[in-house]
């Protein structure tokens, strides 16, 4: 190997194990880990005195691809259909079209202050360290409502366990299946911006096939691998404790993955759906779940890590007001599009109220800023430490403050018998 190798092994070795002493270092401060973790890695460089990253762009932007595949791999996995079935609705109207809202109301807000800033000083201007200013267009409007429309249900999850008895089931359930569902709209939303800045589009109906033959290969191809799969898993010494079903199930998420790819089809739909599918499956024991659990968590802390070692502090100060600005915008859109989506449904005021506030961005808006660094276009190299601004004040904001917004609307939220946390995380 060369000597390369061995710094990337020793760089990520450590940083794993930082990464997990952290952990508990947060639940005693009240503090999120993701947080911690990513201070940890922005700060690394500069404390062993190299003030160059570490990772390039487009190394970064690879690793997050496969992260991104076994995360959302892993909350297909997770999604229980019988568990989810009563707010299963609810959830998929805010997954998909609560999504669109979303994403769609922040850009038209930060395309419209972008506009007047042309004449009017509304907002700070998105600059660069070097002073470069740019001007949202709608592609890169576009792009920043999309990273920013997807929740992480896992960072919102560690939060709510040590509270979940104040708070009803079936407002967990809703959480946790809006999260599971919405970051394959994000991704296909991103990526539509992307093309757009690469001038790549050239009609909206071509738009239309190619993103719906995009989604038909990738779900057939997670379907045909969920049923390889599935019929591999159901042997009985693959439903035994430390069996290898972890390792089974990486294995066929790569080559199906890889073969969506190469048929033109979407490879992180096909994750998702491959692992609903195995994941719902009567012929599967919930023992294959916990056991790859272990690989989904290192994928979220490896994306944490890279997008720390690719951005420094002095990256992100320049961004602090306008991340501030884009924060409350996505903020006040997700308000407006809960109560849409939650229209009629069985859910109180208080309870919108509180899954609005609930929804933390994590690895996937990190993903997501990484693929545009590696893209090529103008505005993508700020999008990473602009991501993590953003990141980062959702984490402060809304992590340090959750646990008292509960307590606020206890008496609101009447508790109800239901799934544990941990029940619904098997």
């Amino acid at each position: 190997m060369e000597h390369t190798t061995y710094i990337y092994m020793l760089l990520f070795g450590g940083l794993l194990l930082l990464s997990r002493l952290l952990e508990s270092i947060s639940e005693k401060i009240k503090l999120p880990s993701m947080l911690l973790i990513l201070i940890m890695g922005m700060l690394l460089p500069d404390f062993l005195g190299n003030h160059q990253s570490y990772l390039s762009n487009e190394q970064a932007e690879s690793i997050a691809s496969l992260g991104l595949a076994i995360i959302l791999f892993y909350g297909g996995l997770t999604t229980r259909w019988t568990s989810m079935r009563r707010v299963i609705w609810s959830g998929l109207r805010m997954a998909t079209l609560g999504c669109l809202i979303t994403a769609g109301s922040a850009t038209a807000l930060i395309y419209g202050l972008s506009r007047l800033n042309l004449d009017y000083q509304f907002i700070p201007a998105l600059t660069n360290g070097s002073g470069t200013q740019f001007s949202a267009d709608l592609p890169l409007a576009l792009f920043i409502g999309a990273m920013l429309c997807s929740t992480d249900a896992t960072a919102v999850l560690a939060l709510l366990r040590p509270i979940a008895s104040k708070i009803p089931g079936p407002l967990l359930n809703l959480i946790e299946c809006e999260s599971g569902f919405n970051d394959p709209v994000a991704v296909i939303l991103a990526g539509v911006a992307l093309a757009l800045a690469k001038g790549q589009l050239e009609s909206p109906l071509l738009l239309l096939r190619d993103v719906g033959l995009e989604f038909a290969v990738g779900a057939a191809v997670g379907w045909a691998g969920a049923l390889l799969g599935t019929y591999i898993l159901a042997r009985e010494h693959y439903l035994e404790p430390n069996a290898g079903s972890e390792l089974i199930c990486l294995a066929l998420l790569m080559l199906s993955c890889a073969t969506a790819f190469l048929c033109g089809g979407s490879p992180l739909l096909c994750a998702y759906v491959m692992g609903c599918v195995i994941g719902n499956s009567n012929e599967i024991d919930c023992i294959i779940v916990s056991e790859f659990t272990i690989i989904n968590r290192a994928s979220e802390l490896i994306l944490l890590i890279c997008l720390g070692l690719v951005v420094f502090p002095q990256e992100i100060w320049p961004l602090k007001w306008y991340a501030l600005v884009v924060f409350l915008i996505t903020m006040v859109s997700r308000l407006l599009m809960t109560f849409i989506t939650l229209y009629r449904s069985p859910f109180q005021a208080p309870e919108k109220t509180f899954s609005a506030f609930a929804g933390l961005r994590g690895a996937v808006p990190i993903a997501i800023a990484l693929q545009a660094a590696a893209s090529g276009v103008p505005w993508g190299t700020l999008m990473p430490a602009f991501a993590l601004a953003v990141v980062l004040y959702g984490l402060i904001f809304q992590g340090y403050f959750l646990p008292a917004a509960t307590d606020l609307l206890a008496n609101a939220l009447k508790p109800q018998a239901d799934l544990s946390l941990n029940e619904q995380s098997s």
